[in-house]
């Protein structure tokens, strides 16, 4: 056999060997897939919704897995396939160990429709409003929104424009542009002006001359009125569904000029045609016309200018006012200094110039009571001031009230005796004692005195630590705590203490002073003797010896066997102490001076004889001993000695029937 041959039949071996061992490898591959389809288990995709279905592709994304119709089958775990359809938005899927075998359900979204619609509106259109199917979706220029696939109605509305309406049929995944072509409404305005003439503009444009009536569409609009003279005269209109027809009446303003003024002296009052505008050295007046000025201050003649000045000219005006003086005639009964505005300037009388202002003119003098005049002097006509001052003691008594309650809750009665009276008792009247000195009284100067004597309630304003009934008279203190009582009172009401006291020892008496203090002896005394009566008593009742019913409190009936003596066939009702202003009242207007607890009094205790015949007027002792009077009976009390009340007792310490009752002078001084 030739070489060539060989070669030949060797390669066609080769081909032959070829073919079988590509048929093999097929047989393999096709037996290795039908291993698979057999070996693993088949999920069925189910594509969600049905339309959906008939557009869907399915993948495998990752894992290996095969798609046979509409099966999947996987070698791997897990595998992930992506799912697709036109109009919908694309799923992506992982199929789970206890997915296989079973039917797998993808559900894709619809894609929706996007919407971008602009209107010819321009401008700022914020206030176009956006309907869907009627219900209000945005406002804004241009309506850029998403719908799912449907049917729809679209309504646009703006209130410069006719609403419109367009039927929407959309598709999924849709994308929807238009721009609306709105129709403006048409309106009207009627235009005036006073005066008539004005040239009207609109958006910059000419329109005419007032009146007039122009047609104009939806919208806003600027409108300018110009007229010679007068200022220009700016608006603003709006025409809308809501109000297509307007109306104006424009009254126009004359055009201003300028007046420069000057003010000498400055902060007076600048007033223009009667009304007050603020001073500047430059005013804005209506051109043309006549106006007066008019410049005042207190104290000076005032000045008034007329002018008249044309549009867009100036004028200055100057305003020098010259002082105005008065003549003031002061006069006074007694003499007296006289202060202007706290200034002293001489004593009356006096003949003043004195500027056209506000002066206050006040007199004083010793020991009276200062007058203050104010005035306003003018040079039309002099003025005089002509007073009679009034002592202050007087003054101080005729703004004294008849009755009033301290800061305490004590009521005082105002006394103002001018009499002479006798203290003490004679030897031939029946209980006097040797100490009850026969002595002439004369009480001039008025006085306040206790209605009540001092409460337990009120002495524990000042001293908390005490107890007792409230409405009780307090009893059991010394005379120095009855007299700090008295200081801490005056300091409540602002009034000059009486006593000067350190660590509970009386150092001095300002006798000169209107504080609380205790009622002298001869007050005392006058009060439950005199006052209020026809003629001097024996006893706070009068002169006869038999008692009179619920008069007093004192040592009776019902006392029996608890005091050495006790008056018969008497009965007050109370075996004690009783609350004060439990009896009946006094001829003086006062309680329980007859009775009840008997009280301190301002006087030290003496036994030296007064001088005989002499009248002692407003006594007030200052002297400081260790005994203090007690005047008064008290429920103890059962003898005719001690119910008159010339009685009179030295003590040192207190007692549990002894009080006190407070007073005061009205004012100072002698």
């Amino acid at each position: 056999m030739k070489p060539f041959e060989q070669q030949l039949q060797v390669a066609k071996k080769k081909q032959h060997l070829l073919y079988i061992g590509l048929f093999a490898l097929f047989l393999l591959g096709g037996l290795m897939i039908l291993t698979v389809i057999l070996l693993s288990r088949g999920t069925r995709i189910e594509i969600k919704p049905d339309d959906a279905a008939m557009l869907s592709t399915v993948h495998v994304h990752s894992g290996i897995a095969t798609i046979i119709g509409d099966t999947l089958y996987a070698l791997s775990n897990n595998p992930v396939i992506d799912v697709s359809a036109d109009g919908f938005r694309p799923a992506r899927e992982i199929l789970r160990n206890n997915d296989f075998g079973k039917i797998m359900t993808v559900t894709l979204e619809p894609l929706p429709a996007k919407l971008e619609i602009s209107t010819n509106i321009g401008g700022s259109s914020e206030d176009t409003s956006w309907f869907i199917n009627n219900a209000v979706l945005a406002v804004t220029d241009v309506f850029d929104y998403e719908l799912q696939a449907g049917n729809y109605q679209l309504t646009i509305d703006h209130p410069h424009f006719k609403i419109a309406t367009i039927t929407l049929s959309l598709s999924r995944g849709e994308i929807f542009k238009k721009s609306i072509n709105m129709e403006s409404v048409d309106g009207e305005i009627t235009i005036k002006s006073k005066p008539a003439g004005a040239r009207v503009f609109i958006n910059s444009i000419d329109k005419g001359i007032t009146p007039l009536t122009l047609p104009v569409l939806g919208g806003k609009h600027d409108v300018s009125l110009q007229l010679d003279n007068y200022e220009t005269l700016n608006d603003k209109i709006e025409i809308s569904r809501a109000k297509l027809n307007l109306s104006r009446n424009y009254r126009m303003e004359i055009k201003k000029a300028v007046v420069n003024v000057s003010l000498n002296p400055d902060d007076g009052k600048l007033t223009l045609d009667g009304i007050v505008v603020k001073n500047t050295n430059k005013l804005f007046v209506k051109a043309s016309i006549k106006h007066l000025l008019t410049y005042s201050k207190e104290g000076y003649f005032a000045k008034n200018k007329t002018f008249n000045v044309a549009a867009d000219k100036s004028l200055t005006l100057a305003f020098e006012l010259e002082k105005e003086m008065g003549e003031v005639e002061i006069i006074s009964s007694p003499e007296a200094e006289v202060e202007l505005n706290g200034q002293f300037i001489g004593t009356t009388p006096l003949q003043l110039s004195l500027n056209a202002v506000e002066q206050k003119i006040t007199l004083n003098k010793q020991g009276y009571r200062s007058i203050s005049r104010t005035l306003i002097p003018s040079a039309a006509s002099s003025k005089k001031i002509s007073v009679s001052l009034i002592p202050e003691k007087i003054a101080r008594l005729k703004e004294s009230p008849a009755h009033y309650t301290n800061k305490a809750g004590g009521k005082l009665k105002l006394f103002r005796p001018n009499e002479i009276f006798t203290m003490g008792a004679k030897r031939s009247e029946l209980g006097q004692r040797a100490n009850e000195f026969i002595k002439k009284i004369k009480l001039t100067k008025a006085f306040y005195a206790g209605v009540y004597e001092v409460t337990n309630a009120e002495f524990m304003q000042y001293d908390s630590a005490r107890q007792g009934n409230a409405r009780e008279p307090v009893t059991s203190v010394t005379w120095i705590d009855a007299v700090a009582f008295c200081n801490w009172l005056s300091l409540q009401e602002g009034l000059t203490p009486v006593y000067n006291i350190s660590n509970k020892r009386l150092d001095g008496i300002n006798i000169n002073v209107d504080g609380y203090r205790l009622l002298t002896e001869a007050e005392w005394e006058w009060l439950a003797r005199k006052s209020g009566k026809k003629k001097q008593s024996i006893f706070v009742w009068g002169d006869e010896r038999v008692i009179p019913k619920n008069a007093i409190n004192i040592a009776d009936e019902s006392s029996r066997g608890k005091v050495k003596l006790f008056v018969s066939k008497y009965n007050d009702g109370y075996a004690e102490v009783a609350a004060v202003g439990s009896l009946a009242q006094e001829k003086s207007g006062l309680y329980d001076q007859g009775g009840n607890v008997s009280e301190w009094t301002h006087d030290s205790y003496s036994i030296v004889i007064p001088e005989q015949g002499k009248v002692f007027q407003d006594p007030f002792d200052s002297t400081n001993a260790g005994l203090h009077v007690i005047k008064g009976a008290n429920w103890r009390s059962g003898s005719i000695t001690e119910l008159r009340p010339s009685y009179r007792e030295g003590l040192g310490a207190g007692r549990d029937d002894l009080g006190f009752r407070v007073g005061r002078y009205v004012y100072g001084g002698d």
